[in-house]
């Protein structure tokens, strides 16, 4: 590694450690930020080793509201444009990548009819390990994504996704298992 990808490495790190703090890692397990990344941290944020955000060409967000939580696993990527809140909780597991201009919301924030109660809005969402997220996803309040999922690109997530399998479209319907040994992670 050349001196000019040491000094890039280390200042998208320390970006990272200034935006998200140090959680005790190394500068080589510290979250990593490129491009503009805001975050609005309210609740509680949990971010594991070697968490990466790029927020080019197009800027990201998180927000965490009063009382929720988001957390994240260990080698998660986030790319440019993705926008998720959490006002209840959203649990993302090791190793996933999510893709462009994807958003992922644990609240639908209005009531459609006079009959819904606030409280009824937020619902958890957990992303399981080993998930890819394709881009221009939307993945929506009360859902489970099983280890090993896909979501194709442009799909809207309504209910759950069963374990090693590729989902798509609008909402997301199960387009096919996948054959995923133990141990494997997607590169």
């Amino acid at each position: 590694m050349g001196i000019k990808q040491k000094l890039v490495f280390g200042y998208r790190r320390i970006k990272g450690i200034v935006k998200f703090g140090s959680r005790g890692y190394s500068l080589r397990d510290a979250p990593s930020v490129r491009g503009k990344v805001y975050v609005n941290r309210f609740g509680q944020l949990v971010i594991g080793k070697r968490f990466s955000m790029a927020g080019r060409p197009w800027p990201c967000q998180l927000t965490v509201e009063d009382g929720a939580k988001l957390e994240f696993g260990s080698n998660v990527f986030i790319n440019a444009g993705c926008g998720i809140a959490a006002t209840k909780s959203i649990i993302i597991g090791n190793d996933v990548r999510i893709g462009p201009r994807t958003s992922i919301m644990d609240s639908d924030y209005h009531r459609l009819d006079a009959d819904t109660d606030y409280g009824d809005l937020a619902k958890p969402i957990r992303i399981g390990n080993n998930v890819w997220i394709g881009t221009r996803c939307t993945i929506l309040a009360g859902v489970t994504i099983g280890d090993g999922a896909v979501i194709a690109a442009g799909s809207t997530v309504i209910k759950d996704v069963p374990p090693n399998t590729v989902v798509g479209g609008s909402p997301a319907k199960i387009i096919r298992s996948l054959n995923i040994p133990d141990g494997w992670v997607r590169g």
